[in-house]
């Protein structure tokens, strides 16, 4: 898990957990529309913009375990309040697993720029298997074309991700930090 962090990276992680939850009942029902003829989750496709947050809080705070956590406060969010997106005790579970697949898909692949998409894909597919699985019970069928979605799509994250980091870094120099990740 997470070492000894700064205040700053505290700050990030938790606003990363926040703007995740902030954007999820403006795009959710868009993708809702677009999915519901194709018989797939809405959250295989707007994986695509939620997975960005927790791997925007690793590559910002350069620690493993930051993605966790940033799930983590996500799930504790939604369970208190009841916000959109609640399924009770067990939405602990469906937003700390694509956090927990995304830093070992970070681990497993490293700063390899060409890999980039792999955590955000593995990430966004556990979630979409578990809620495919617990809540929606979707057959076969379109749990795996669910699933093959999610990766696809999830993979788009990393990029989108890693742009958007290196924007970040070089419009707030207050982000960049030489050390590797550690």
């Amino acid at each position: 898990m997470l070492k000894r962090i700064s205040t700053l990276d505290a700050v990030i992680i938790v606003l990363m957990a926040a703007c995740g939850l902030a954007v999820k009942p403006v795009i959710n029902p868009l993708f809702k529309l677009i999915t519901s003829a194709f018989l797939i989750s809405s959250g295989s496709v707007s994986g695509v913009i939620y997975m960005i947050f927790p791997m925007l809080a690793l590559l910002i705070v350069r620690q493993p375990g930051s993605a966790t956590m940033t799930g983590l406060i996500q799930g504790i969010i939604v369970l208190l309040t009841g916000i959109y997106g609640s399924h009770g005790i067990i939405s602990i579970l469906t937003y700390i697993a694509p956090g927990i697949l995304i830093d070992f898909g970070f681990y497993l692949v490293g700063q390899k720029k060409w890999l980039i998409f792999f955590p955000t894909a593995l990430g966004n597919l556990g979630g979409n298997f578990l809620v495919g699985t617990l809540f929606l019970r979707l057959p076969t069928f379109p749990l795996i074309l669910t699933c093959v979605t999610a990766f696809i799509l999830g993979s788009m994250s990393g990029f989108l991700s890693w742009n958007l980091y290196h924007w970040l870094v070089k419009h707030a120099p207050v982000l960049k930090k030489d050390e590797p990740f550690n």
